[in-house]
This record gives structure tokens, C-alpha cells and sequence, in this order.
């Protein structure tokens, strides 16, 4: 039958969570139209043992071993290159998806063609395996469209058409924390998406393990997004000059390259964010002042021809 689902777990250092992650593998439903790939950063012999014990009775989970440490979202990025599903999502290795949460989110997209993203509610686990009544519940998008482009509502379960890519480009490799919340923006700029009305997990929150608890990487990473899309009332001030620094503004990275992030003319920055960003890339990267010469005598030269 014709994969319909591929679906994308990062492991790193994560013996921990690994007999449980497979216990839930055993647990989905309709399997046979969907895969796995198990993305293993520079793997240890206890995870490969647990592997090794478990990956022969789910042939629809293959493994694939990255044998250096890389950026989460290099990972993901490597995975949707191998993955052969119409539909791509997300499963932390950490986190639990339920029973039926990749049947609901295919049938979702399935019957709203006109959507390339779909997403739903979830609940809080503050210690793994120790399950809450914290509901985490997003905005749907029917009503709320707009606030997909300033706040992350997707969460950690989210599910896209791999056409997409051809649309909005691949998930951003300066990033080791928010890439998916810059993903969301950029396909809200070009895409449609549609809420999954179902709870479709837990998502441990709050662990000291986890990356995403070093808050101040985390706050670098947002405010390099709320300056790429001019989100000037989000920005702390405090992170600005780091931010030019140590990040490409205008492009994203995928597999080492430079990419334009593209952004509609009716969301992009005003006049004073275009020279304001001028200036700043002038100071830090003098070497710009030159592109910028030359292309404005270009425009001097073209208009004096009219």
C-alpha cells in the first residue's frame, strides 16, 4: 500500500524515553499506511541495543544513523529528503502521541484539499510518563488567522503536505530551538491550515533535559524572528546587536546554502525597519556597503535614462 504518512523522530541521548516510545509505536492504529524514521544522531551502544530489540516487530519504522551530532532541524530537514509520504509530521521522541492521532490528522488534510497544514490541541507533561489535565488548546485558524503569523499555535504535532517545501522553502538550520515556529510563519504567509479536532497527545514540558529549557538561546532565536518579520513590539532591545551578530537575517539555511526567505509584499518591514536593518548590516558586515553602493548608482544611472 502507498505510504501516506511519514513520520520524523530526532534521537540524541535518549535512552531514557526509548522502551516507551516504542511501547506507544505499538499501541497506533492503521499503520500500514505510514512510516517512520528514526533519525539517530550520534548514537551509543545502550540506545542502539534498545533499537536492535524493538525495530523488527514494526517494519514500518526504519533506521537511519547520522553518525555525528547535527542541528534538530538539519535532521528534520534530512528526513523530509528521505521521506516517501504525501503528508510529513513530527514525533519527539519525548513526547506521546496518541493511538489515533496520525489517522485524524491525514483524514484532516484528506478532506480540506485546499489546506497544507493541520495541527491540534494537546496536553502538558511536567515529568514523563506522569499524565495531566493541562490542556493546551490553539486557536483555529478558520477564526484566527492572522495571529498564526505572531504567536506559535501549531504545537508539537503538527502535520504538512511535503508539497509545501516547494512553497515555502525547508526548516531553517541557523536555529536549534524555534526553526518550527519560523516554519509556521513562513507557511501562514503562503498556506492554508486546518485544525485537527481531536487531542492528539502530551507534550513534557518544563525538563531540564530538554534544549529548549536554555532560555536564553531561546530568546536569541525569537527575537532573529521577530526582526526578519519586523515584529517590532515583541523585539527585546537587549538582543538586537546579537542577533546581527550571529544570524542571517533575509535567508534561511538548508544543507549549508543560503536561501531567500520570501515574504509577501503586504507583510513586509516599513521604510524605517529596511534602513534601520541597512544600517545594522553595514556595521557588522562592512563589506555590504559596497553591494549596496553599487546597486544604488544602478537605480541613480537606470532612472536618469527614463
Amino acid at each position: 500500500m502507498k505510504i501516506k504518512v511519514t513520520v520524523l523522530t530526532s534521537l540524541y541521548r535518549c535512552e531514557m524515553f526509548l522502551e516507551n516510545y516504542f511501547y506507544h509505536i505499538s499501541r497506533l492504529e492503521h499503520t500500514d499506511e505510514i512510516e517512520i524514521l528514526l533519525l539517530h544522531n550520534d548514537p551509543i551502544i545502550s540506545e542502539i541495543n534498545i533499537i536492535n530489540q524493538n525495530i523488527n516487530n514494526y517494519p514500518f519504522v526504519k533506521y537511519h544513523v547520522i553518525p555525528r551530532r547535527e542541528n534538530l532541524y538539519t535532521t528534520w530537514n534530512r528526513g523530509i529528503s528521505l521521506a516517501n509520504g504525501e503528508y510529513i509530521c513530527v514525533w519527539n521522541v519525548d513526547d506521546i502521541r496518541f493511538p489515533l492521532s496520525l489517522y485524524h490528522e491525514a483524514r484532516t488534510l484528506e478532506q480540506n484539499s485546499q489546506a497544507d497544514l493541520t495541527y491540534g490541541d494537546f496536553y502538558y507533561m511536567y515529568e514523563y510518563g506522569k499524565e495531566t489535565n493541562d490542556l493546551v488548546i490553539n486557536p483555529d485558524y478558520e477564526i484566527e488567522p492572522m495571529s498564526f503569523l505572531n504567536s506559535f499555535h501549531i504545537g508539537c504535532f503538527p502535520m504538512w503536505r511535503k508539497a509545501i517545501h516547494k512553497k515555502i522553502g525547508y526548516f531553517d538550520e541557523q536555529f536549534c530551538l524555534v526553526g518550527d515556529y519560523d516554519f509556521q510563519i513562513r507557511a501562514a504567509f503562503f498556506c492554508k491550515f486546518v485544525k485537527t479536532k481531536y487531542i492528539l497527545g502530551y507534550y513534557l514540558e518544563c525538563d531540564n533535559h530538554k534544549l529548549s529549557s536554555n532560555i536564553s538561546l531561546q530568546k536569541k532565536e525569537q527575537n532573529l524572528l521577530f526582526i526578519r518579520y519586523g515584529k517590532w513590539k515583541q523585539l527585546n532591545w537587549l538582543y538586537w546587536l546579537n542577533v546581527y551578530r550571529t544570524y542571517q537575517i533575509k535567508t534561511y539555511i538548508y544543507y549549508g546554502n543560503k536561501h531567500p526567505v520570501i515574504i509577501p509584499i503586504q507583510y513586509q518591514s516599513t521604510s524605517l525597519h529596511r534602513f534601520i536593518n541597512l544600517l545594522f548590516s553595514i556595521f557588522y558586515q562592512p563589506r555590504n556597503i559596497l553591494s549596496y553602493i553599487k546597486h544604488d548608482l544602478c537605480k541613480r544611472q537606470a532612472k536618469n535614462l527614463v
